[in-house]
C-alpha cells in the first residue's frame, strides 16, 4: 500500500525518513516505535532531532562547557561507553546523514520540514495538513488523530487524498504499525 516516491537525498550515503508535525502531534512516539521495531530486525537505526528552540550544548560549568565558552566552535566528548560532539552552529540533516555513514543502516530524522526526504506526517487537525503541505515536500504518508480518518479506515484501503498519499487514522494502530514499518524497510532495498 505504501506509495511509490522520489528518494531525494540519493546522493547521501545512508536513507533518511522523516517523521514531522506540529508540537505533541506524537512525532517521538512514533519515531520510538518504528526504531525499536527495526531496531529488533537487526537494522542498525540512528536519529536527528530539530529543535525549535535554541539549547544548550552542555551543562554549564563542565569541562566542555568551558571549552565552548572560551572560543571552541567544536568539542566532542568521549567515555568508553559514549561520545558526544557539540558543534556550535546548526547543522543540515544531509550532513548528519553523511557523518553516520557507515555506522547506521537508515536515519529517523524528527523534524527538519524543509529538507526533501521521504516524509511521514502526522496531524492532529485538517488545517495542520493544509499548513504542512505549504512547509513540507516529498510527504509519502500522513498520520491522523482525527475522527473522520477513521470512518475511512476499512482495513483493505486507506482513505486517500484527493491525489495524495494516504491518510491514516492513528487509532488503527495496526495498520500504521505495518505502513511505517514498510515505508522504512523500502528504504533500504
Amino acid at each position: 500500500m505504501t506509495k511509490e516516491f522520489q528518494y531525494a537525498g540519493a546522493g547521501s550515503p545512508v536513507p533518511v525518513l522523516q517523521i514531522i508535525g506540529y508540537k505533541n502531534s506524537g512525532k517521538t512516539t512514533l519515531a520510538c516505535r518504528l526504531i525499536h521495531a527495526l531496531s529488533a530486525q537487526g537494522i542498525r537505526v540512528g536519529t536527528a532531532k530539530r529543535d525549535a528552540h535554541d539549547f544548550r550544548l552542555d551543562d554549564p560549568g563542565t569541562d566542555s562547557s568551558r571549552h565552548l565558552l572560551h572560543g571552541a566552535v567544536e568539542t566532542v566528548l568521549t567515555s568508553s561507553e559514549a561520545t558526544r560532539v557539540m558543534r556550535k552552529s546548526g547543522t543540515s540533516l544531509e550532513a548528519i546523514a553523511q557523518s553516520m555513514r557507515g555506522r547506521v543502516d537508515l536515519l529517523i530524522a524528527e523534524g527538519f520540514k524543509s529538507a526533501d526526504y521521504p516524509k511521514i506526517a502526522l496531524i492532529r487537525r485538517s488545517e495542520d495538513r493544509i499548513m504542512l503541505q505549504k512547509e513540507a515536500s516529498n510527504i509519502c504518508l500522513w498520520l491522523s488523530w482525527e475522527e473522520t480518518a477513521d470512518r475511512h479506515s476499512a482495513a483493505s484501503q486507506a482513505w486517500k487524498s484527493q491525489n495524495g498519499p494516504p491518510i491514516l487514522p492513528l487509532r488503527d494502530q495496526a495498520l500504521v504499525y505495518q505502513e511505517i514499518l514498510a515505508l522504512a524497510l523500502s528504504l533500504l532495498a
